[in-house]
Order: C-alpha cells, then sequence, then structure tokens
C-alpha cells in the first residue's frame, strides 16, 4: 500500500531542471507556469496534483486519456462542453478522452488529476517517450508517507 495525504502535502517548488538529459527521457510538462506533481504512475492510471494560484488558469486543452479532477482544496471554475462549472473543494469532475476543457483558480486551489489509462494511443509523439510512460524524474514526483504510526514496517 501507498498512500498520500492530500490535504497536507508540502508547497510544490521549481523543478531544478525541466527534464532529465537524454533525447529520450520523459516528461513531466510545465503547462501554463504549473508544474504538476505525480504521486504515482502505473499501465491503468496516472495520479497527478496540481496547484493553481488566485488568478491562474490552466487553458484550453485536452488529454487522450479519460480525465477526473477532484478539487483537493480551494475553488475553481471550469469550462467544459460548453457548460461552465464553479467547483468547491469536493468536487469531482470528469472529462471523456479529448473533451477540451480550461480551470480557472477562483481562489488558490489543489487539484488531483486522474488519467486512465496511462498512457492512452497515441499520448506520446515518439517511441523513445512512450517507452518511458512510467518512469519519472526524482524532482517530478511525491513520495508516499511511510507507515503509519505504530506499524513495525
Amino acid at each position: 500500500m501507498k498512500r498520500w495525504n492530500l490535504t497536507s502535502l508540502p508547497p510544490s517548488t521549481e523543478k531544478q531542471r525541466p527534464r532529465d538529459p537524454g533525447s529520450g527521457a520523459p516528461r513531466v510538462a510545465k503547462h501554463d507556469g504549473q508544474i504538476p506533481r505525480v504521486l504515482f504512475s502505473a499501465p491503468e492510471c496516472r495520479a497527478v496534483v496540481v496547484e493553481l494560484e488566485s488568478d491562474e488558469t490552466m487553458g484550453d486543452h485536452h488529454v487522450r486519456e479519460r480525465a477526473v479532477v477532484h478539487v483537493i482544496s480551494g475553488r475553481v471554475s471550469i469550462d467544459a462542453s460548453g457548460e461552465s462549472a464553479e467547483c468547491p473543494a469536493g468536487t469531482v469532475v470528469t472529462f471523456a478522452p479529448g473533451e477540451r476543457h480550461s480551470v480557472y483558480a477562483v481562489e488558490k486551489s489543489a487539484l488531483l488529476l486522474l488519467l486512465a489509462p496511462w498512457p492512452a494511443a497515441q499520448h506520446y509523439s515518439d517511441q523513445a517517450e512512450a517507452d518511458h510512460a512510467q518512469h519519472l524524474p526524482a524532482n517530478a514526483s511525491i513520495a508516499p508517507l511511510g507507515p503509519p504510526s505504530g506499524d513495525p514496517d
């Protein structure tokens, strides 16, 4: 079992380097100034935490996977498929693969993004990146918590 406390994650910091060396190294892309942090990555699903400052946006975009967004804290406004919804902490929103959407932070917010399956067909532009889909640069991930107090492990 691996676990994370999403309400008490340390704030994200700038990556020491945006991409591991080597032409085939995987990327964890910086999007509209945001540096996503990956909790875990497996063929079934990738879990990513994204922080947005008040008035920041993740402009119109899409992913090839089904996307599930959980608003951990704060409040965002999401536009998709001609609809707009204000989403406070606790809200869960889903997007079909390829569905265009944008996210605007009404206030400082943290989001949990689940992408499944990971990666979807044609997610990567070249085979070298696809071959490393589950590898993450060390400075782009969040380690899980240790064992619960009182556990011998």
